[in-house]
Order: structure tokens, then sequence, then C-alpha cells
């Protein structure tokens, strides 16, 4: 009787393994603690906004993003006009989330990294998302680096091992 319970119990550890990747093109790696964006030139925010946003590696309007597809709002506190200047920024924390926009039918996938400046630039985060079905799944830290262009550059903490 106890030789039944054995598999059962193999296959209960072993789906408490939580997944993970070292490969940013995946679903399941995390960005390290520890890990900066680099702002790597300058970026205009337009008069009257606190945000820019991107996608496919260049900055556009919210009238022309497709958001069936990932794209990033770099958020601010203060108003523009003006020009953010480059800068390493370090990653505070990071969520991934999704949520219903039209139940049963679109999803929002979503991650946002929380951000801190040490030039005092008020960045607030930045925020990925895209929409999609029930069955799709959040997009990778590569897509969304796609997303960023040569703007923006992840700069991961090796992780002790």
């Amino acid at each position: 009787m106890k030789l039944k319970i054995l598999p059962v119990t193999v296959f209960a550890l072993c789906s408490c393994q939580s997944m993970h990747s070292d490969d940013p093109s995946s679903i399941y790696f995390s960005i390290p603690d520890g890990s900066t964006l680099t702002l790597n030139k300058n970026l205009v925010i337009a008069d009257g906004e606190t945000h820019v946003l991107m996608q496919a590696g260049k900055v556009t309007t919210i009238s022309a993003v497709n958001k069936y597809d990932v794209n990033c709002r770099f958020e601010l506190k203060k108003f523009g006009p003006r020009t953010i200047e480059p800068e390493d920024f370090k990653i505070r924390r990071i969520e991934d989330g999704q949520e219903w926009v039209s139940q049963p039918v679109i999803r929002r996938f979503y991650t946002e990294v929380y951000l801190d400046s040490e030039k005092g630039t008020d960045v607030i985060r930045l925020s990925c998302q895209e929409w999609g079905d029930g069955i799709d799944k959040n997009f990778s830290v590569a897509e969304m680096q796609r997303t960023l262009g040569d703007y923006f550059t992840f700069n991961f903490l090796e992780k002790n091992k």
C-alpha cells in the first residue's frame, strides 16, 4: 500500500518546484535583484505629458500603439516638456500580472519595473503590456528589450550559483 503513495508524493514535490530560467527569452526568467535599466540616449518628454510610449524600438503615441504587441511606458512624476538624459536606474521591484480588459475575450498582460535614480530624476517605473486572450501568457524580458530598442538596456546582476 505504501508503494502506491510514493509516485503521488514524488509528483506533488516536483510540482512545487518553481520554474526558473537564466535565459531572458524565457517567460520564466526573473530579473535578478540589484539589476539596472540604462537609458542610453536623451528621451524627450512632450509638453503636458509625464511619460513616453515605446513600441518596436521607437517612441510612439497612444493612437499609434498596437495593444496586441508589447508596448512600454516610461513614467515620471513631473510634466514636460523636458529631456531626460542618459542614466542608470536601479530596479527596485518588479510586478508581473494579468487582468481582464473584456472578459472572457481580452486579457491585459503586464510587467511593471519600479525604478530609482541616484541623480534625482523623478522616475517612477517602466510599465510594459500587451493584450491577448485567455490562453496567452506574459511576455519575456527579451521581448521588453526589443520593444525598448536602443533607448534602454537591461543590465542583469549575476546571480550567485
